[in-house]
């Protein structure tokens, strides 16, 4: 018995606890690994079948609802109607009016404003879908999300499967590490990234993708905020499941842009490596990122290299965290502060945790 058939068979339980979970989890990842595959060897037409395949599949729907319902940090917290699964029964119940529906003609609802505090005291707007709108958004992203982890930029990190911040700072310090001559750093920062980037750049990256018109809904799809219903005409709602993902489709290209290149390994992996004449160096996680240069002007040039790229998306760079930097004067980036000391056996470059992280800690 294939995995898809024992797969879908294991679906028509009526206990929720008699679901073999190991079964459908194999059964999705398969699904997804060939997504991959099909992109890394171009072929458009199977990525978009094999797409169409999981964003139908009740293993995906089954596992959406448990991630939602069970696994998440706000699974009880319910959107704007109200509606929350605890108990087996409900969830149950919800697969099966789920599973009737056909999620390409899905009708989100708007979400429900929320404020969470940031680090510098101001608040950060959340926007929280209904239960259905984020058990249809990690439908969404299992199908999508492979197709662009072949298309992602190797040093972005921020809100993609198995890589974390401390990636992001063993490749920074790779980069600048005492070999290297790149000593001059530009620290960037999106203004309210999320809050702006351009929906129909967003649409028209996705345009191929089966569920396109789904994403679309979902980035119009407003909030309400004191009893009051608001349009929404740029920005990812943060908060959705398949916010930080389309965020990162907005934000891929930016190496291109400012002059990295890479060229072809001859390891037996077959991957990329960056250009030894290539002068500039970065490091993306989510709206922070570093670019490294050899030369103070070749950090000041940044600013220029990269107004066509915000502009196709609709952000601007935020002033008061943008900056150029040199590496002994050290600077802090993802909650570390990153220095070089000389010392009597040479430069030493260290990493610690940043003030900041320390105080946070210490409360």
């Amino acid at each position: 018995m294939n995995t898809s058939l024992r797969a879908s068979a294991h679906v028509s339980h009526k206990d929720w606890y008699s679901i073999d979970w190991s079964i459908i989890q194999k059964y999705v990842a398969k699904l997804r690994q060939r997504i991959y595959r099909a992109e890394q060897q171009n072929q458009q037409r199977k990525v978009r079948k094999l797409q169409r395949l999981l964003l139908r599949s009740k293993a995906n729907l089954l596992l959406s609802i448990r991630r939602v319902t069970q696994q998440n940090n706000g699974k009880r917290t319910p959107g704007v109607d109200g509606y929350t699964t605890s108990k087996p029964s409900e969830r149950i119940k919800l697969y099966k009016q789920l599973v009737k529906c056909n999620d390409f003609r899905h009708r989100p609802k708007p979400a429900k404003r929320t404020f969470i505090p940031k680090k510098n005291g101001k608040l950060r707007p959340l926007g929280i879908p209904t239960v259905r709108d984020r058990v249809y958004q990690n439908v969404v992203k299992n199908a999508l999300e492979p197709q662009w982890e072949v298309k992602f930029e190797p040093t972005s990190y921020g809100f993609r499967p198995k890589r974390s911040t401390h990636d992001a700072i063993s490749n920074l310090f790779n980069k600048l590490n005492t070999n290297s001559k790149k000593k001059w750093v530009f620290e960037g920062d999106f203004l309210g990234c999320f809050d702006h980037l351009n929906h129909k750049w967003i649409t028209k990256q996705t345009s191929m993708f089966p569920g396109n018109t789904l994403l679309k809904r979902w980035l119009e799809m407003g909030y309400i905020e004191h009893d009051m219903l608001r349009t929404t005409t740029e920005g990812t709602p943060q908060g959705g499941l398949v916010s930080p993902l389309l965020a990162n489709i907005a934000l891929c290209g930016m190496e291109e842009e400012i002059g990295i290149v890479y060229k072809k390994t001859y390891k037996p992996n077959g991957g990329y490596a960056t250009d030894p004449k290539c002068k500039v160096g970065r490091v993306l996680y989510a709206d922070d990122f570093v670019i490294v240069t050899e030369t103070k002007e070749k950090a000041e040039s940044m600013y220029e290299k990269l107004t066509p790229y915000l502009q196709k998306r609709g952000i601007t760079l935020s002033k008061e965290k943008t900056r150029v930097t040199h590496i002994e004067n050290g600077f802090d980036f993802l909650g570390f502060s990153l220095r070089q000391y000389k010392t009597e056996q040479g430069n030493k470059l260290l990493i610690k945790p940043s003030r900041d992280s320390i105080k946070k800690a210490k409360n």
